[in-house]
């Protein structure tokens, strides 16, 4: 059997073992709540990672070609959430790294896969171009929300939302200096 039948056949599993090591990135109890919870209102973010790691699968191996060009459509909300848990660029794309090293762990395990060099270096090079493709929405992605947040601040919405409105801020800054004024006593001594 060669390497892109046994990717197609193994879909099932590789999948799971994929979407596993996706949602173990997360802390210890996050990842149990991504991965029990099923719902996509319950567990918006279990679902998206579950739903675009099956399809982008799904886009790299269901044809005899990787559909390439149907990518960023596939990824964009789920990059979208890890942009805005602030992961690091590199463990952002890490996702795609870890599918090489779940389908080498799936490999080595089925000896009637038949992959020659040609068959590794294909996926290789495909699962590369689906990092620099990942890359490149993630820091979109960034710089999209430091742009919103610097627009944000340049107009000072954020104090409308802190506060509600802008005399509230200012309210906030006078109790903070009138908490340091004593009332003075007009019936003692001092006030004679």
């Amino acid at each position: 059997m060669r390497l892109f039948e046994f990717l197609r056949d193994n879909k099932g599993e590789i999948q799971e073992r994929w979407v596993n090591l996706v949602l173990d990135s997360y802390s210890e109890d996050a990842a149990a709540i991504f991965k029990r919870e099923q719902d996509r209102f319950a567990n918006p973010v279990g679902y998206s990672t579950r739903h675009t790691l099956n399809t982008l699968y799904s886009l790299l191996f269901d044809h005899d070609t990787p559909q390439l060009d149907q990518l960023r459509p596939a990824l964009e909300d789920f990059i979208k959430i890890r942009a805005v848990q602030t992961f690091t660029p590199a463990s952002a794309v890490a996702f795609v790294y870890d599918l090489k090293g779940v389908i080498r762990k799936a490999v080595g395990r089925d000896r009637a896969v038949e992959a020659d060099f040609a068959d590794w270096e294909q996926l290789y090079d495909t699962l590369d171009t689906v990092a620099l493709q990942v890359f490149d929405l993630y820091m979109a992605c960034r710089e999209r929300l430091y742009k919103t947040q610097l627009h944000e601040f340049k107009s000072m919405n954020h104090m409308l939302t802190q506060h509600g409105c802008p005399a509230a801020g200012l309210a906030d800054d006078t109790t903070k200096l009138m908490a340091d004024v004593h009332p003075l006593n007009i019936h003692s001594k001092e006030a004679r």
